[in-house]
Parts: structure tokens; sequence; C-alpha cells
């Protein structure tokens, strides 16, 4: 999965979490009058003790009857005569309970990175109930955001979709900053889905909006330019990534959240490695490592990490890889995150093939190739590939059944281009082999794929 999160605080809300418009809202109607002579006859007041000094008992009946609003002075009044806050008063609900509901859904992310998901969906189960029965709809939609996240990362992007796109009816209402993190998650699941250019089109559709609003929210900036640069990597369309990349520094001052910041530096880190500039690369990585560890979430450290281990080993770094790979395999080991942990072996063995070890090597990627077990991925295929790589300088048979296992593999997973590069490898094999027929097939199967790729 790609490194990226759903952020605590929605964008636009208030400090409180009380949005101005629910606010006049609660202040009008028999429902709040309704309310406020509950209030008044559970304190055991009548309708002049409440008035006095300031007003009169017939201003307080005809609030009570609904007829009036009460100013914000009134209703400051109301709540020092009830000995409640005024947001008591005005929704109903508990003083500090949006705080605490706050606070709730940030340690059920905390438990989510940790990997202790059981623990994090009955804290999220909570949350959205108390949010659901005091109208907190920001917070009922930031904890379905989050169990989207959770659905991500058990491989499950349709179930994830779907938690995303319920997140996103929640605040149809609200400004276009405020759907943002949904919107986001709803771009990830459908990449991870091959709906590539969905996710680039409900983005771009969400950017424009954004653009509109008169103090658009730098939580929500990011978190629009950061995906787009994902996506559109993604997609092919690098020129898009280069122009979200340029927007995402020129508000990377601005970005005080540290879950925020992690996510930035390792969006931008995936175009600079792209784009062939290491250096940049590594610094962003240690940049974002540092962000989520201030965050305390786990398993996106581990994204940072594995992604500057796949860096250093790119240009030759090898002991340098190991140390970090191998800081992200206990993390992933941790937090029991099966589909990075094995990602992290094939990266390791890669490195250890490398360094001269190859029976190390074969050892870490029959490890990944179990705790697949039998799935059609990418990150199987990789490791089936790697495998008959390693073993093509032993044992011709061996390469062969495993790269074209992989072949299928990438083949039956939607990815043409590493099934050619497969098919490439493995001709290299039987060529080297004294099978100079079975190669042509393998070069021309290789071929193929390419020319049966659209092209963009």
């Amino acid at each position: 999965m790609k490194g990226t999160t759903v952020g605590l605080v929605v964008a636009g809300e208030r400090a409180d979490g009380y949005p101005g418009a629910a606010l006049a809202k609660a202040r009008s109607g028999v429902a709040f009058g309704q309310r406020l002579r509950k209030l008044r006859l559970a304190k055991g007041l009548s309708q002049r003790q409440l008035a006095e000094p300031k007003y009169t008992h017939a201003y307080v009946s005809t609030i009570e009857a609904g007829r009036r609003n009460p100013s914000p002075g009134v209703l400051a009044h109301f709540a020092s005569k009830l000995g409640i806050d005024v947001e008591e008063l005005t929704s109903g609900r508990p003083p500090g309970l949006t705080e605490e509901l706050r606070t709730a859904l940030h340690e059920a992310r905390v438990a989510a990175s940790d990997g202790r998901l059981d623990e994090a969906r009955e804290a999220l189960g909570a949350v959205a109930s108390g949010a659901r029965r005091y109208g907190i709809t920001r917070l009922q939609a930031q904890a379905a955001e989050i169990e989207g996240l959770i659905l991500e990362r058990l491989g499950k992007p349709e179930e994830g979709l779907e938690r995303y796109g319920e997140a996103e009816r929640l605040i149809a209402a609200e400004m276009p900053s405020v759907r943002a993190n949904a919107v986001a998650g709803k771009a990830r699941c459908l990449q991870a889905l091959g709906e590539v250019s969905h996710a680039v089109f409900v983005l771009d559709a969400l950017e424009r909006e954004i653009a509109r609003e008169p103090h658009p929210d730098v939580s929500a900036l990011e978190q629009v330019h950061g995906s787009l640069l994902d996506a559109c990597i993604d997609a092919g369309l690098l020129h898009k990534a280069a122009e979200h990349a340029a927007a995402l520094r020129a508000i990377a001052h601005r970005v005080r959240d540290p879950i925020r910041e992690g996510q930035m530096h390792l969006h931008l880190a995936h175009l600079d490695v792209i784009e062939g500039r290491p250096d940049d690369a590594e610094e962003a990585l240690n940049a974002s490592a540092d962000a989520y560890a201030r965050s305390g979430l786990k398993t996106e450290t581990g994204y940072a990490r594995l992604a500057l281990g796949f860096v250093r080993s790119r240009r030759g770094d090898l002991d340098g890889a190991m140390a970090v790979l191998e800081e992200a395999r206990r993390i992933f080991a941790e937090t029991n995150d099966l589909k990075d942990l094995t990602r992290t072996l094939n990266e390791i063995a890669r490195v250890e093939h490398g360094r001269g070890n190859p029976d190390h090597a074969v050892e870490l990627l029959l490890e990944s190739i179990g705790l697949l077990k039998d799935g059609d991925t990418p990150i199987l295929a990789w490791a089936e590939r790697e495998l008959g790589t390693v073993y093509a300088s032993s044992d011709a048979l061996l390469a062969e059944k495993h790269l074209r296992t992989a072949a299928e593999l990438f083949d039956r997973t939607d990815e043409p281009v590493e099934a050619a590069i497969t098919y490439r490898v493995l001709g290299d094999v039987l060529r080297d082999s004294g099978r100079p027929d079975a190669a042509f097939h393998a070069y021309r199967d290789g071929i193929s794929r390419i020319e049966a790729e659209p092209v963009a």
C-alpha cells in the first residue's frame, strides 16, 4: 500500500468542534426551546428565576415555545444560570464530548498503526455511535475514514471504498476542504483496484473545488496535491506529478500536523526517485520517518524506512539499505502488516543477493512466498521473479519454474510491463542454459505484453 494516512483534525472545523451553521440551527426552533425547558425544570428553576435579572419570564416563554432565537449573550446567561457551558446548552451534548471523541479517534488511529486492529475497531465503533447520537457528523466521518484505512491495509480496497464513500456522504454539505481525507482514501482504493484514471479524475475535481474556497485549508491542500502526485505517477503523467510536487513544496513551511508532514515528504520522495534524485529522496524519506515517529504512527514509519532501503539499494549502498530494511522488517512484524512485511523481505533478499549471499536470499524469498501463500498479488509475483533470478546462476530448471510462475502472476494481476521484464529474464536464463528456441519464445512473449499495452 502506498504510504499515505488519514488526518485527525478535519480542515475548517472550529476549535470547539462545533460548526457555526449547526450552532445557528441549534439556537433556533422548537428543539432548542424544548431542551431549554427540560434543563430548566431539571434544575428546579421557574421561567422568572432563569430570566432574572437581565430578562423577563415572558421572554423565556417565547424562546421555549420556539418563537424567538436567543442571542450569544442570552445563551451565556442561560448557561450560567443552569450551571452548564454554552455547547451543552446549544447542542445537548455533554461538555467536553467533542474533545473526548477526538482523543478517542487519535488513540484508535495509533492502535491501527500498531496493528491492534480489534482494539481500533472497537474504539471507532464507540466514537461513531457517540458522534451520531449528538450529531457531530465530522467526527462520525473521520471514524469511517479510519475504518477505510484499516480495510486498505487488510487488502480489501472494495470495502475500503465503501467506507470512504460513507464518510463523503456524511460531510457532503460541508466545504470541499473537509472532504479531502475521504476523497483521498477513495482515490487510493481506486488505484488499488486498477482504476487509476478514475482516481485522478475525482482528485482533480476536488482540487478545483478547494481552489474556489476563499482561504483553502493547508491540510486539505497537502492531502489533495500529495494524492494527485501519487496518482499521476501511477498513471504515467509525470509532468502533472511534477506540478503537484511544486504545489506541495510551496506550502511545506505551513504544514504543522506531523502526520501531514510525514505524508508530504513520502509523496515528494516518490517523485524524486522516479526523476533520479536519490539524495533528495533520502532527505525527504528521513524527514518523513521522523515526522511519523513524532506522530506515534509505527506502520507509517515503517513505510518511510522501507522506501529509504529501496533508494539506498538502487544506488549501490547495500549495507546502508540493509540497516533501514531490517528496521522496517521489525516494525511490520510487530504491527502484523503482512503485505509490507513481505515487500520488505523481498527487498532484503534482493540486497542479500547483491551482497553475495544467495542462500540467505532464497531463504527470505521462500519465507515471503509462504506468507503470501497462493494469492494473486504483484508482491508474490515479484518474490517469484527474484527467486528465479537468484537460482539463475545455480539451477536453470528451478529458475525457469519460478520465472514462469512470476510471469503468470503478473499477467493475472494486469502488470504487462512487469510480465515483459520477467519474460526477458526467463529468455536470458534459457539462452544461457543452451535452449535458444525456448529463449526466442520467451522473448517473443515478453514483446507481446508490451505491444498489447495501450499508449497513454
